[in-house]
């Protein structure tokens, strides 16, 4: 396959972002990148429970390796920060291992990120990462892309070659928890609770139930006026919500969600001169944003964090290894990591860097443990569950 230049890449990504792929532009590429191998991949496996699968052991053996190009493709659902970090840092694994890097923004909806998927592949990519935004509807994309012997690597959703996972229960337990514990300390156990959530996402239901079943632990003062969906994925979205729940509810206090979400609600109460001094808003993510605000000892009290950063260093290396037909992980399973304070998030910060994401990559069992292995030859073996509890 010929050298296909980062400039190119980039006018890739341009025409991509709209979905607009001129026919002869497609023949050229498809010229250029040649095809990827066909494979039988049969029906996957369903994997119900992650002690089902062995620890991970890496291998420097080979096997058969799919004839696919050094291309890796970052199919984003959304401009969301966490989103962005998580495509920069599998840049630049793509970069360590010699691949070629592309990506588009889908805006959160499913039929633009399909139509994108689908130009990738025209163009030819080895690797496939996703945070699918209808599952159901991006299922087939993806096995089609299985099929073609590209490594397709999600979050939380299959079917997938590898998939990133965390117990989303416990995530949420955990955010509700901290909550009721500052409640009972700082408000004498009585709080007006905003919620704010993403569960169409099927996988992230238990989640919010966490997240419910720890904020009223804090006792019967505890009301949740509101559960509402921020279907933008948008600090915008999540603050006009915000607003409009602050008109109908004056007194809200606590609001949980996501990061996206709560620096949404943090700017609606500042529009609308709230007393910060007994406002509590925590998150999930470890959105930088959202990191600064928790640094200043303000209202944003903490954020549970992934390394989205890891992941998406993971995501690139693995599929390097994939594409040497090395054998790799089935499953990541990621540790929330409480950041609430500036000692913490700089520590966390450091780790997640640019700079030194590859050595925290030598040492990922502190954010993350790895099970199963796949491999080109053993392709039959795709996840086509969600093993995430």
């Amino acid at each position: 396959m010929s050298e296909i230049t980062r400039r190119n890449l980039l006018k890739w990504s341009a025409a991509l972002g709209t979905g607009a792929f001129a026919a002869p532009l497609l023949d050229t590429l498809a010229a250029t990148s040649g095809t990827a191998m066909a494979a039988s991949i049969g029906n996957g496996m369903a994997v119900t429970s992650l002690s089902s699968l062995a620890p991970f052991k890496p291998s420097s053996a080979m096997g058969p390796a799919p004839n696919v190009p050094k291309r890796i493709a970052w199919a984003n659902a959304s401009n969301a920060q966490f989103f962005l970090a998580l495509g920069d840092s599998i840049h630049a694994a793509a970069k360590d291992r010699g691949w070629d890097y592309v990506t588009a923004i889908a805006n959160n909806n499913s039929a633009t990120n399909i139509n994108q998927i689908n130009s990738f592949m025209q163009v030819g990519i080895g690797a496939l990462c996703i945070q699918p935004i209808s599952a159901a509807a991006q299922a087939i994309v993806m096995k089609k892309a299985i099929q073609q012997g590209i490594c397709v690597e999600a979050l939380v959703t299959p079917p997938s070659i590898v998939q990133a996972v965390a117990n989303q229960y416990a995530v949420g337990h955990a955010q509700g928890l901290a909550a009721a514990k500052w409640i009972t300390k700082n408000l004498g156990g009585k709080a007006k609770v905003l919620m704010l959530n993403h569960q169409s996402i099927q996988v992230l239901i238990p989640r919010y139930q966490g997240v419910r079943e720890g904020v009223l632990s804090a006792g019967s003062g505890v009301e949740i006026v509101a559960n509402i969906e921020n279907p933008a994925l948008t600090v915008q979205g999540a603050e006009q919500i915000t607003a409009t729940e602050l008109q109908a509810h004056p007194d809200i206090n606590v609001v949980l969600g996501g990061d996206t979400d709560s620096l949404g609600a943090l700017a609606a109460f500042r529009s609308a001169n709230k007393d910060m001094s007994k406002i509590y808003l925590s998150g999930i993510d470890g959105n930088a944003d959202a990191l600064t605000e928790i640094a200043k000892g303000g209202p944003y009290k903490a954020s549970f964090a992934f390394a989205y950063n890891l992941m998406g260093y993971a995501f690139g290396q693995f599929a390097a290894d994939w594409g040497e037909g090395k054998s790799i992980p089935q499953v990541m399973v990621f540790t929330p990591i409480q950041l609430d304070s500036k000692k913490s998030i700089d520590a966390f910060n450091q780790a997640m860097s640019l700079s030194s994401i590859s050595k925290s990559f030598k040492n990922s069992s502190v954010y993350m443990t790895l099970l199963g292995s796949i491999n080109y030859g053993t392709i039959g073996r795709y996840i086509t569950t969600s093993p995430y509890k």
